[in-house]
């Protein structure tokens, strides 16, 4: 990602850094039951290589009795990356505070290869792109090209387990923000030259990216 650990100034709907080098703490399922959880309504896959830059993978919306793979990667030189969107919609507002988390739930289908499992966090300016089609519905298309200058604020970071750790649950806390009704944001391996990397993670109900709040 271009960012790297650069923080840019907040977004109005971000709360303070929970340190400033925005490296987020991490603490056990069992210690994190209250509130509520909200999953993403929809990731949206996008591509650096030119090739595809201009196509987004929509991969939700997201189904209770369902899921989907979580997945970023990038290549040694920091090249072709492929990033996640994630779109959380209908938040409840006044019921704070919100707080952005990866639940890691051990699962056979986890994959992760390179020495880079190090995933940076964004928030996303604005609304996401959307395109009208003939019928009428509308329906959001974000891409490589048309993110390109849509990217905010580093909000965390985290790593993913690897070695023993992969049988472990945990959930990365990652930051928490004021709420809107609408939160994006965008995930990315870490581009400070920590070299390759490829994690493929399936979200379910119980797993995954969340926002959790009235805690």
């Amino acid at each position: 990602m271009y960012y790297s650990t650069l923080l840019i100034p907040l977004l109005p709907f971000l709360s303070p850094f929970v340190s400033a080098s925005a490296i987020p703490s991490t603490q056990t399922l069992s210690s994190r039951v209250c509130g509520t959880v909200i999953p993403p309504s929809n990731y949206y896959q996008i591509y650096e290589e030119t090739t595809f830059e201009n196509q987004t993978s929509g991969l939700g919306p997201f189904a209770p009795a369902g899921g989907f793979n979580f997945a970023v990667s990038q290549k040694s030189s920091n090249a072709n990356e492929r990033d996640l969107i994630a779109s959380f919609k209908n938040i409840p507002c006044g019921r704070g505070p919100y707080n952005i988390e990866f639940s890691f739930v051990p699962d056979p289908r986890y994959r992760v290869s390179g020495s880079n499992t190090r995933v940076d966090v964004f928030a996303i300016y604005g609304d996401l792109p959307t395109l009208t089609s003939s019928d009428g519905s509308v329906s959001e298309v974000p891409t490589w090209r048309n993110q390109k200058g849509n990217i905010g604020p580093l909000i965390g970071t985290f790593s993913f387990p690897t070695g023993a750790a992969v049988g472990q649950s945990r959930v990365f806390f990652i930051n928490s923000v004021t709420c809107r009704s609408t939160i994006n944001l965008r995930l990315s391996i870490t581009n400070d030259n920590e070299g390759a990397g490829d994690i493929t993670y399936f979200h379910g109900t119980d797993a995954g990216l969340r926002v959790r709040y009235g805690c």
